[in-house]
Formats: C-alpha cells, structure tokens, sequence
C-alpha cells in the first residue's frame, strides 16, 4: 500500500513539472482556480500524453483547498526586501521616491509603501522562502545596501515563471 502511495504521489509531481513545461505563461492553480486535472489530459510540448486514473475524491479535495485558498484573499506567510526604514521628517518624500525609482529599476518586482507609526516603510518582492529573498537581496545591494530581510503576510507569488 505504502509502494501505491508513493508511486502516486511521484507521478502527481512529475505531472505538475509537464504541465508547467506545456503552459505558455506564468500560473500558480492556487491562485487562479485552474483545473489542473483538465491540464493533464491534454497533450505535452512534445505531443506525449499519459492517463491519471484516480477517484473523484483527489480532485473534489484539491478544487476545495484551491477554493478555501482564493477565500483567504491570496495571503499567506512569507518574506520579503525592506529597502527603507526612516522617521526623519523627510521619511515621507524620500519612500516616495525610493519606492519610485526601484519601481522603475525592477518593473516585474512589486513594491509595498507604508507608514506605521512613526516609520515610513517601503518593502519589495513576494518570496515563498527565506532563500529566495536572500537571493534578491544579493542582487539589489548594491543599490540598497541598507536592505534586510523581513517576514509578513505577502501576496502569493506565482509558483515559475517560464522565460
């Protein structure tokens, strides 16, 4: 039974590599109640198919969590960059442009401005890991070498991205 449920679940897995090779855009099912069973009866890149026999069951739980995900409003617990953390009396004019010009520098990488009291806060990015963030980081601090790693609610972030 064990041996069953492994190989199961290893096939489960490698489906969700096919599928996200075959997609033609960036998608997380979680996020955008897709269907992915529907996904796998259709060919692969290279015109290969294969057959999932399953029970009902597996999919009736898998569109119940993917609802009950979309119900939470698409948060979940994360990281991501903080650039700026001042309270200075120009904090205000300079996370505006902060959060400006790093939109400007890095389009693709959303940009979080806040203020609580008495901080004016800018963060960047929705990162599922610590690595990921960490990764990032590495990248920006050049620019932002005051820049740390922060944990919050954040937005969920798509799942890859094909390029």
């Amino acid at each position: 039974m064990k041996l069953v449920i492994t190989t199961w679940v290893l096939l489960l897995f490698s489906c969700f590599s096919l599928w996200g090779q075959a997609s033609d855009s960036a998608l997380d099912t979680l996020q955008i109640r897709y269907d992915v069973f529907e996904t796998f009866k259709k060919p692969g890149p290279y015109g290969n198919r294969f057959t999932l026999i399953q029970s009902d069951s597996i999919a009736y739980k898998v569109n119940r969590l993917i609802e009950k995900n979309s119900q939470s409003q698409g948060k979940m617990q994360g990281y991501r960059v903080r650039i700026f953390f001042d309270n200075k009396q120009t904090a205000r004019a300079e996370s505006e442009s902060i959060a400006s010009s790093f939109s400007e520098a890095y389009p693709q990488v959303a940009v979080y401005r806040i203020y609580e009291n008495p901080y004016f806060k800018v963060t960047v990015g929705d990162f599922r890991t610590r690595s990921e963030a960490m990764q990032f980081m590495r990248k920006i601090r050049n620019s932002y070498p005051q820049a740390f790693i922060t944990r919050e609610n954040i937005s969920f972030p798509l799942l890859y991205t094909l390029e």
